[in-house]
């Protein structure tokens, strides 16, 4: 009884202070402002991070801005928020958030432009271990894995104790097929940093693809126990519950998600696949409108309604969402080859999947490449 009411008691003073620390925002230079959001992050608080960088960037004096929106972009990746997140980081010239902007432009597959901050990255510090991990997840990307794991060692070369530099290399390793060489950089890479929630996320992943949805479990709740809040590993932990079929475990990670923020439009996304795959259209479709009313620029959002009209057999419904998403974005190429399939069961619908191959194609797409290749058609 006495200690759950020293909780009650430690989380009235964790409010109090929160509330209290934003009621003194509007008082603070943006400097004092970013000062907050930095402490806010080391707590782990980081929507009140995020909440004083805002106010940091409101602030009629410039002082320290600058700072605001690199820390403010870096947080929006850890929410998945690429494209708001690019235009922040966007505003600085330093390595870190240079390299920080090259990791979201991959995320959504614009790789020269990842490769160009990466490079300028580099430039800027040449001793940057980040900066040079950065151009080996560019390069793997690329396929190019012997200057990938150039880049890596050049990476661990430069910091000897870099767990980033092992988390790429383990990357670099799974893309070619070595799972097991793989495993043991991820490994390495959480034994140089306990902490570190890409190296969990990876090799929790890892393990779902082997099949061994339990170990992935242990591992990732292990990683939640270091990292309470993270996203992408309440993300991992819920596609290994779906795995093994148990979705209201996976529905539980998600809305754990939502309890930290009611308005993250890609945990309000994967609810709705997980509908999706359980026959419920309608109620799949609902949570994918639900992310566009908060975000009405998501083109994912667009593509997965478009993924759901498909499973419906709502071919025409299907299309025109696919077609919504790529006039939003024009660099996802599993778009452009559910557009191809769906015109490919038109009757004359022929020049448009072709169209849609040849751009799936420019992007990279190795299954729009082979079908154009065997009809001998260039893109």
């Amino acid at each position: 009884m006495q200690i759950k009411t020293a909780i009650i008691i430690l989380t009235l003073m964790v409010g109090a202070g929160a509330a209290a620390a934003q009621g003194h925002a509007d008082s603070l230079s943006a400097a004092g402002l970013t000062e907050r959001g930095q402490n806010a992050e080391r707590l782990g608080l980081t929507e009140l991070a995020e909440r004083y960088y805002r106010r940091a960037l409101q602030a009629p004096e410039g002082d320290a801005t600058g700072l605001a929106q690199q820390r403010l972009g870096i947080l929006l990746e850890q929410k998945e928020y690429y494209p708001e997140a690019i235009g922040l980081l966007n505003q600085s010239n330093t390595a870190e958030a240079l390299a920080h902007q090259a990791y979201c432009l991959l995320q959504i597959h614009q790789i020269d432009s990842a490769a160009h901050c990466a490079a300028r990255a580099i430039e800027r510090d040449t001793a940057s271990a980040l900066a040079m991990t950065m151009m080996a997840y560019v390069e793997t990307e690329r396929d190019h894995h012997i200057n990938a794991i150039a880049w890596a060692n050049r990476a661990l070369k430069a910091n000897p104790k870099s767990a980033q530099g092992e988390n790429v290399m383990g990357y670099i390793q799974f893309r070619k097929g070595n799972h097991t060489e793989a495993m043991r950089h991820f490994k390495k890479a959480i034994q140089m940093d306990s902490t570190m929630a890409n190296a969990y996320y990876n090799l929790g992943t890892l393990y779902c693809m082997r099949n061994s949805q339990d170990m992935a479990i242990k591992l990732l709740k292990q990683g939640l126990r270091r990292n309470p809040r993270n996203i992408r590993l309440f993300t991992a932990l819920a596609y290994a519950y779906r795995m093994r079929g148990d979705h209201p475990k996976a529905l539980e990670c998600y809305n754990q998600i939502l309890e930290y923020d009611s308005l993250h439009t890609p945990t309000i996304n994967r609810i709705g696949t997980l509908y999706c795959e359980e026959g419920h259209f309608e109620r799949a479709i609902a949570f994918h409108r639900r992310a566009l009313s908060i975000r009405p620029n998501d083109a994912q959002a667009y593509k997965y309604i478009g993924k759901a009209y498909t499973e419906w057999g709502k071919y025409d419904k299907a299309i025109q969402s696919f077609i919504r998403s790529t006039n939003i974005s024009t660099t996802d190429p599993e778009t452009y080859m559910y557009l191809a399939e769906l015109y490919g069961k038109q009757k004359k619908g022929e020049r448009k999947q072709q169209s849609a191959y040849k751009k799936a194609a420019r992007l990279g797409e190795k299954e729009a490449q082979a079908w154009l290749v065997k009809r001998g058609i260039a893109w």
